[in-house]
């Protein structure tokens, strides 16, 4: 989360007045956005996000499994289930800040050049996220569906 904090500060000095969001096919920038409300709009979207999915966590890991499935080997080991959602969260919001930092990055860097024209192609970027999300989302019910928890040595 800092480093998302930074980007944005970095983002907000380094980027110009009207700052080019879209380009047409040719790379012109064909759509542009006020500095300030950039920022604003980034900043409350990034602080809404964490703090709802932060809330969603704590509310998931209060849920009682087993009386939802008590034959779920999962849900009758309390300790492993929470520890598996706790590092699926934040996984999942790590790779949706990291996303935004590239795309901030991104950004900063098409602004930088003279007349703000799109300097290379930037689907790789979404491309890329994309997957890594897809990874992220799957991973929890494939490894509840097809694994068992680690027994812990006594």
């Amino acid at each position: 989360m800092p480093i998302l904090v930074i980007s944005i500060i970095t983002c907000y000095f380094a980027l110009p007045d009207n700052a080019a969001v879209h380009h047409d096919e040719n790379g012109n920038p064909d759509g542009f956005i006020d500095k300030q409300t950039f920022f604003y709009i980034t900043s409350g979207v990034i602080i809404g996000f964490n703090f709802l999915l932060n809330l969603l966590k704590i509310q998931v890991k209060k849920i009682d499994f087993a009386k939802l499935n008590p034959t779920s080997i999962w849900a009758n080991d309390r300790e492993s289930l929470n520890a598996l959602l706790e590092g699926w969260f934040n996984a999942f919001v790590a790779v949706v800040n990291t996303f935004i930092i590239f795309s901030l990055v991104a950004l900063k860097r098409v602004n930088a050049t003279d007349g703000q024209k799109l300097d290379m192609n930037y689907n790789w970027l979404l491309i890329i996220g994309l997957v890594i999300l897809m990874f992220i989302i799957f991973f929890l019910p494939i490894k509840i569906l097809y694994s068992n928890p680690e027994k812990e040595e006594q």
